[in-house]
């Protein structure tokens, strides 16, 4: 179970932080990290021949916000864009001396729910599994079981803890089966069989 936990921990810091770079440079001067919800890092890995003006867009084009920086040395900067909403954003940076211009495209998305329960599975033999649900909140949920994407087991439960055996009579293995946990306001997680 620890390493369950700690793969899925691994995987949401590696989908968490995303670097954008223009198309196909393999040494940019100019990059920019989520490092947030709505928190951005623009790092400028180049001494700037003058100063660097910051435009962020919305979605038609206007801007939003503008920073002009004085640096005489590489910089990293902090944009924090929950106060402008969710949507679709451009950072245009321009160093005004040289003329260097560099655009980054970023979305900002509402914080994903957490999961409010914990999912246990123990594989049994070729045709069975154990599953065991702690249900955090002991809301409704609803355990829906896919073979090759088409459903063939849905049930409901709620309460404290939910466990069951599953037998599949016609397969020959686990290996397409999918297991989907869903509460009542939407929060779904997929889990594998294998």
């Amino acid at each position: 179970m620890r390493l369950i936990i700690a793969t899925f921990l691994a995987l949401s810091i590696s989908f968490g932080s995303h670097a954008f770079s223009g198309p196909g440079k393999e040494n940019p001067i100019v990059t920019l990290e989520k490092v947030g919800d709505a928190k951005f890092q623009l790092k400028y890995l180049a001494k700037p021949s003058g100063d660097v003006t910051v435009n962020i867009k919305d979605e038609k084009n206007h801007i939003v916000y503008r920073d002009v920086i004085s640096s005489e040395k590489l910089f990293f900067k902090n944009y924090d864009l929950k106060k402008l909403g969710f949507g679709s954003f451009q950072f245009e940076i321009v160093e005004n001396e040289s003329g260097r211009h560099e655009d980054f495209k970023v979305n900002v998305t509402p914080p994903q729910s957490k999961s409010n329960y914990h999912v246990n599975k123990r594989i049994l033999d070729q045709r069975s599994i154990a599953l065991l649900v702690s249900n955090l909140d002991e809301t409704e949920k609803t355990i829906r079981i896919f073979d090759k994407g088409e459903k063939i087991h849905e049930e409901n439960f709620s309460g404290k803890n939910f466990g069951k055996r599953f037998t599949f009579e016609n397969l020959v293995n686990l290996k397409n089966i999918t297991i989907e946990i869903k509460d009542v306001d939407g929060f779904s997680k997929f889990i594998s069989a294998r």
